[in-house]
């Protein structure tokens, strides 16, 4: 059978669409993992040289998958040719072409598939589709703001004094959490408890009132959850609250220098409704974080919260 073939065009350079594919902790964030499908990624490893070989597993509802291959052709930025398939399964070979142009690059895809998947090829070439679109999505710059995320989650890059086991500190101790998210124990283990005890009004010295649609939460109020990815001190994830309809948050750190960068995607949300309400959520505490750890008092909760979700009420009207 013929190679099914896609092709997307990035606006930015060959070279950093190239490296994408070699770089483990960018292919957790567009080609695995759960902004891109139901799943957790458990192990990346890769050795990018001819010759060399990758492991990317991921657990899909309570079943490893171990997505193996070989390196071919490495030919940086224009070509990168590899074999691919399932641990203990036959192998099928890609190539990706990329040609540079004014406005950035075309990428080309061609993925030669073994005949007893011929079944499969239309959901193949939908998937390498889908990820194409991760991958613009990661290739471009973050303003600090949510920004939807696949089909149902939001994410968020920011950029944080560090350095990364500080930052991490105010993701897993529960006094740090409390300055800026909420307090309460977390069990730092896969499967681990999590409860988070949230108290807006103890997030700042300043005051305000507390709008009358949270006034249920006026007392504070409790989530519990379960880790999901654990990683010290660069990923953490948990599911955001318990049972079939939890959605999930995840953490990641990349140092940068004196600083690090967070990126923090929510995943798994039902509707618009929840992902507006978990986007200004998000974005008070992140701010909140910001603050705490540049050593300045945070703005009362509430009244930063009010015109941040104004804000994202007015881009989303703008379109």
């Amino acid at each position: 059978m013929p190679p099914l073939t896609v092709t997307h065009h990035f606006d930015v350079p060959a070279e950093r669409v190239f490296d994408s594919w070699l770089d483990a902790a960018l292919i957790g964030r567009w080609m695995f993992g759960p902004t891109v499908r139901e799943e957790r990624v458990v192990r990346l490893s890769l050795d990018p040289k001819v010759g060399g070989r990758f492991s990317f597993v991921v657990d899909r509802h309570g079943q490893r998958v171990d997505h193996v291959g070989e390196y071919l052709e490495i030919d940086r930025p224009n070509r990168l040719v590899f074999t691919w398939g399932i641990a203990g399964e036959s192998t099928s070979r890609v190539t990706v072409a990329l040609a540079g142009d004014a406005t950035g690059c075309d990428l080309t895809l061609a993925h030669e598939l073994a005949p007893e998947w011929a079944d499969y090829a239309d959901r193949t070439e939908a998937g390498w589709r889908f990820m194409m679109g991760t991958l613009d999505r990661e290739l471009h710059p973050s303003d600090g703001c949510l920004h939807p995320f696949g089909n149902d989650a939001v994410r968020m890059e920011r950029l944080l004094p560090g350095p990364i086991e500080r930052v991490w500190e105010f993701l897993v101790d529960p006094d740090k959490r409390a300055l800026w998210l909420a307090g309460g124990p977390m069990e730092t283990r896969l499967g681990g408890a999590v409860e988070l005890q949230f108290r807006h009004a103890d997030l700042s010295a300043k005051t305000a009132p507390i709008p009358e649609r949270y006034k249920g939460m006026e007392h504070g109020h409790v989530l519990r959850g379960v880790v999901t990815q654990l990683d010290p001190p660069r990923r953490l994830g948990f599911t955001w609250g318990l049972g079939a309809q939890a959605s999930e948050v995840s953490f990641e750190l990349i140092p940068q220098g004196t600083l690090v960068r967070l990126v923090l995607t929510h995943a798994k949300l039902a509707d618009d409704e929840e992902r507006r309400s978990v986007t200004g959520g998000w974005h008070t505490h992140v701010d909140t974080l910001q603050d705490r750890l540049q050593g300045h008092e945070p703005e009362a909760f509430w009244t930063r919260h009010a015109a941040i979700e104004a804000m994202y009420r007015q881009r989303e009207h703008n379109g």
